[in-house]
């Protein structure tokens, strides 16, 4: 038995993933052999942004508070069918567009009105004109951006953008 404070870390020749629909399940295959079903699980990468292959929490969604049943340290590692499981739920959740051009930003009343082609097509989107609040740099020249309504755009490398996204973005996030 598992205490609430310790990780359950679960390994790959003991988990099995089904996915009928857009509902993911999972069989846990305990140390004395059982078998333990959930009939619905959610993923929730530890480190979405840096490394969404490492350390995966999976949590039991028929339960109100959704509680840990494990976490996955490589989820990469699992055979084919559980690894494309995975993925397909994690695409699902972590749906990020990369930002590869900004056309415009504008600033009215407090906000930025931003117009960007991404790998997903191009978008607009408005943010609160607060840096501290709105964006994150993950890593050197690379920023995630939290628009009004939570959603996270992606910019993974500041130096691949041309030079004039680069100089709009370095205006508006006083880089």
């Amino acid at each position: 038995m598992v205490k609430s404070y310790e990780v359950n870390y679960l390994t790959a020749d003991r988990v099995d993933f089904t996915r009928r629909g857009d509902t993911l399940s999972l069989t846990v295959t305990e140390e004395n052999d059982v078998r333990v079903q959930y009939p619905r699980v959610v993923l929730r990468s530890c480190f979405p942004v840096s490394d969404q292959s490492a350390y995966l929490s999976i949590r039991d969604a028929n339960a109100e508070k959704q509680p840990e049943i494990g976490i996955i340290a490589d989820w990469t590692e699992l055979d084919d069918k559980d690894r494309e499981a995975v993925a397909a739920e994690l695409n699902l959740y972590y749906l990020v567009p990369k930002i590869t051009r900004i056309e415009s930003i504008k600033e009215e009343l407090g906000f930025l009105y931003w117009e960007v082609e991404t790998d997903k097509g191009p978008q607009e989107f408005v943010m609160r004109n607060n840096i501290t609040r709105s964006t994150r740099e993950v890593s050197p020249g690379h920023w995630l951006i939290i628009d009004v309504n939570d959603a996270r755009h992606e910019i993974e490398r500041f130096s691949a953008l041309d030079a004039r996204s680069q100089k709009l973005l370095a205006r508006f996030l006083s880089m």
